[in-house]
């Protein structure tokens, strides 16, 4: 056999040797870099020193240990001391009284040094320095003796008035016999009246309680008496409704129509708005009849603002007599059963007409106020909504110190078609300056202000001398509370008596004074 043979298995190449060799070698290299991670690993994070951490606590946290956040704990359950916190709290409460009343101490020493130096300022003008000067000194006397001289008369209508008004009281009003009539409870010295406080139990009486009598009267209207604030007449200012019973009022008549009638209303996008038919108006359908004529002079009284509080109009409703008109708001809820309520107890009713008052809409008469400024037609819609209420009512009330009117022009179309549907016009102020359409009613005595007794019997009183003096009067009133309760009070001071059978004044239905004045002209 030859030596080199071709087909000797030494130089015989096999097909996958390749393949084999670089499989070989690519597992060799995995292995190499496996092995050099895990050395890096092993290098980097094991044989690493450990980093050390400080943390800086304040020394005022003092619940904190030092280790707390690098070994945590769970948080220490301590009980608070409420006992230790409250005296804290009643320690601070001190001091702020401390500081409060040595504040007050600090004021009350002010207005001490104030006062003195009052004292010493009147005191030295009650005796001035006169000066030096003879012909200067004279002047001074004489101007003296004259201030005297005016003092002595102001004293003498003083004294003049009191006997007057003592004169004017009951009996066992007027002080006993004993008591010194040269000197008034107003003029007595503060330690004169302590002794007779002491000694004589009537005269305190008689300084203290000084008689039931009414507020001193003004003629003029914008002169009113202030409110007194001694609190005997203060507590009695005070309104008490305890002293209106709200259930119906015994006696009362029924109108004779208590919903509006059909033939005279028609109808509307807004409602059924009333109308004049046949010659019969809603004014003559729904007025209260007067069936006795007063043969003297009389007064008609129209409370208008109703309908806003229910006891105030369930007052008025009930405490006052049939024949004071009632106005009622066309924003109350109630409306309806107000005015079916106001006509089962014999009153005739009004509607209020919400108006401008003073800058709009600083003063906003709501959504059916009429507002200048506003289209006609928008003015227009706002008022048939008013009368489309669907209710009986012989006219419209103005609103109180409105100034939609004002202007001529813009309040015309609403008066003549007032009047053509055969209603009335209450006007809303008693000051004559004031512009008025004719046939309009304007009141003699509209309270709207001053709310307190004393202001409010004053104005009953003008209207009490107009009455006598011309032979009627009409009082428009806002109802509020102590309006109502006054005004009760003086009509019943008119109810007749033995000695009085027959009443200084009557009191009449605002249809009724309308009439009466219609035929008078």
């Amino acid at each position: 056999m030859p030596l080199l043979d071709k087909n000797f298995s030494f130089f015989k190449k096999e097909p996958n040797a390749g393949k084999e060799q670089a499989f070989k070698v690519i597992s060799f290299l995995a292995a190499v870099s496996f092995l050099c991670a895990i050395a890096g690993i092993y290098i980097g994070f094991i044989k690493t020193p450990k980093i050390q951490t400080v943390y800086y606590l304040a020394k005022t946290e003092h619940d904190f240990q030092k280790d707390s956040l690098i070994n945590p704990q769970p948080p220490s359950r301590k009980k608070t001391d409420w006992s230790k916190q409250q005296e804290i709290e009643d320690i601070h409460l001190i001091q702020q009284l401390e500081k409060e009343q040595s504040e007050f101490e600090h004021t009350a020493e002010a207005f001490r040094e104030i006062v003195q130096n009052t004292t010493e300022a009147s005191d030295t003008a009650a005796h001035p320095v006169l000066p030096e000067n003879k012909d200067l000194q004279k002047l001074q006397q004489e101007k003296d003796r004259i201030d005297q001289k005016k003092l002595a008369e102001i004293e003498a209508l003083h004294q003049e008035q009191l006997s007057i008004e003592k004169q004017k009281l009951p009996e066992t009003a007027k002080p006993s016999e004993k008591t010194d009539t040269s000197e008034t409870p107003e003029k007595k010295p503060v330690e004169k009246l302590k002794k007779e406080n002491k000694n004589d139990s009537k005269n305190v009486v008689a300084v203290t309680e000084p008689a039931q009598r009414l507020a001193p009267i003004s003629d003029q209207k914008n002169e009113l008496p202030l409110p007194n604030l001694i609190q005997t007449d203060l507590m009695a200012s005070l309104p008490d409704f305890s002293l209106i019973k709200k259930s119906n009022t015994p006696n009362a008549i029924p109108l004779h129509i208590i919903d509006p009638l059909p033939e005279l209303q028609t109808d509307s996008r807004y409602g059924k708005l009333p109308v004049e038919s046949k010659g019969r108006t809603p004014f003559s359908a729904y007025s209260k009849p007067v069936e006795l004529p007063p043969t003297g002079p009389f007064v008609a009284l129209l409370f208008s603002g109703l309908g806003k509080r229910d006891n105030v109009t369930q007052a008025a409703i009930t405490a006052l007599p049939e024949t004071a008109s009632l106005s009622f708001s066309p924003y109350a809820e109630k409306l309806r059963t107000y005015i079916a309520d106001a006509r089962k107890t014999g009153h005739e009713t009004l509607l209020d007409l919400p108006m401008q008052q003073g800058i709009f809409p600083e003063t906003d008469p709501g959504p059916l106020g009429l507002v200048s400024g506003l289209p006609e037609q928008e003015n227009r819609k706002r008022f048939h909504k008013v009368l489309g209420q669907n209710v009986a009512f012989i006219g419209l009330t103005a609103a109180a110190n409105e100034n939609f009117s004002y202007s001529g022009s813009q309040m015309k179309p609403f008066f003549d078609e007032i009047s053509q549907r055969g209603m009335i016009y209450v006007d809303g102020t008693d000051n004559p300056r004031m512009p008025l359409f004719k046939n309009a009613l304007r009141p003699d005595i509209h309270i709207a202000s001053e709310f307190h007794r004393a202001a409010i019997r004053a104005r009953l009183e003008q209207a009490r001398k107009i009455a006598l003096k011309k032979g009627s009067a009409f009082v428009r009133i806002e109802a509020v509370p102590i309006a109502l309760l006054t005004t009760v009070e003086w009509i019943k001071s008119f109810a007749p008596t033995e000695q009085q059978p027959v009443p200084e004044i009557s009191f009449v239905p605002l249809s009724y004074y309308v009439s009466a004045k219609k035929e008078k002209k």
